[in-house]
């Protein structure tokens, strides 16, 4: 004869051993997902400083809108001047090293207000604008090249330039020289060095990066001297 408290007993223990194996279930998914939710957020926040994502203004290519790279270094590729190719850039003309120094950009429309330094052709300083060397300065007569990051506070927002923004350089002396805008090409080849190129007249060449990818297209602006 079979003991009926004996297998309630058991009924019992395995229901205690049931619900503990649920429980630890239940415990070890929470822990996954937090885990995979910090993970994410740093991951966010390494890449974009904010961990969030700019929104893609009108003008933007239809590429992915990753955020920009974080501040321990610059390390966002796309934001250089398009010069990784095998064959070097133009040179410039006798005239690109004259002209007149520039130490400040503005773009009041877009929230444009960055200083101005001599850049090396191959990073894009933080928190600043970069001349490209060997590029014409204002008064110059030669195209005038200038990157910066797409951040927050630097060229992101020249995603949403248009034809006919005003450009503002404030020159070495304290005066200034203003340039029009009157192309925005949201989808140059990485490698168009052609860009680099010495003009004929004055021009004010703006470029920043589409993505933090080494090839992605770069987002140009030219600008020319306002009458």
């Amino acid at each position: 004869m079979t003991d009926p408290s004996g297998s309630h007993r058991r009924h019992r223990k395995s229901r205690r051993l049931a619900g503990l194996v649920s429980g630890r279930g239940a415990l070890t998914a929470v822990v996954v997902i937090a885990a995979i939710v910090i993970v994410v957020a740093g991951l966010s926040i390494a890449l974009g400083g904010s961990g969030v994502l700019p929104d893609r203004p009108s003008a933007a290519p239809s590429v992915s809108d990753f955020p920009p790279v974080a501040t321990s270094g610059p390390t966002d590729a796309a934001s250089f001047p398009p010069i990784a190719t095998d064959s070097a850039p133009p040179s410039p003309s006798p005239s690109a090293a004259q002209g007149i120094r520039a130490t400040r950009i503005q773009i009041r429309r877009l929230g444009i207000d960055l200083r101005i330094v001599e850049g090396d052709g191959i990073d894009a300083p933080i928190g600043k604008a970069a001349h490209y060397p060997g590029s014409g300065w204002p008064d110059s007569g030669t195209n005038i090249y200038i990157y910066a990051h797409a951040r927050t506070g630097m060229f992101l927002s020249l995603w949403d330039a248009r034809v006919g923004d005003k450009v503002v350089l404030t020159l070495v002396g304290g005066t200034q020289r203003t340039y029009l805008v009157d192309e925005v090409l949201p989808k140059v080849p990485w490698d168009a060095i052609k860009y680099l190129a010495p003009t004929p007249t004055e021009q004010l060449t703006l470029q920043t990066s589409t993505s933090y990818y080494g090839t992605a297209p770069r987002f140009v602006v030219i600008a020319h001297p306002s009458p």
